[in-house]
């Protein structure tokens, strides 16, 4: 499980995000009812989950991994990652794929504001 501030991912996130089908948000200016400076997770579903994350600067999450696919945009900020004794740092714009349950810390050197993409498919493998 990811944390942030010490609570869970899932404790940070406000459910009043939940976007609905073709709805429209701008990732840098959130709807006015949301704060900009808020972690939210914006769907989810069985499939995926997408969330946009803000972390402090100078934080440092410690090492979690997810069950499902992880696509990581970085849209302001910072932070490095660190996968397989190897660091990855994202700027504003870049993009990282992290596969299935790859192991991974990750350290903001700014504020962050981050889009992440989980796509989960056990429950598929399970009922195969």
């Amino acid at each position: 499980m990811v944390t942030l501030n010490g609570r869970k991912l899932n404790e940070v996130t406000m459910n009043k995000g939940h976007l609905k089908s073709g709805e429209v948000i701008n990732l840098e200016k959130p709807a006015k009812d949301m704060n900009a400076e808020a972690t939210y997770a914006l769907i989810r579903t069985e499939d995926m989950e997408v969330i946009r994350m803000v972390v402090p600067k100078g934080k440092t999450i410690a090492e979690h991994s997810v069950e499902g696919e992880v696509w990581v945009q970085c849209l302001k900020g910072f932070v490095e990652f660190i996968i397989e004794n190897r660091a990855q740092n994202l700027s504003k714009d870049d993009w990282l794929y992290l596969g299935k349950n790859v192991s991974h810390p990750l350290f903001t050197k700014e504020q962050t504001v981050l889009f992440l993409t989980i796509l989960f498919t056990n429950h598929k493998e399970k009922s195969s």
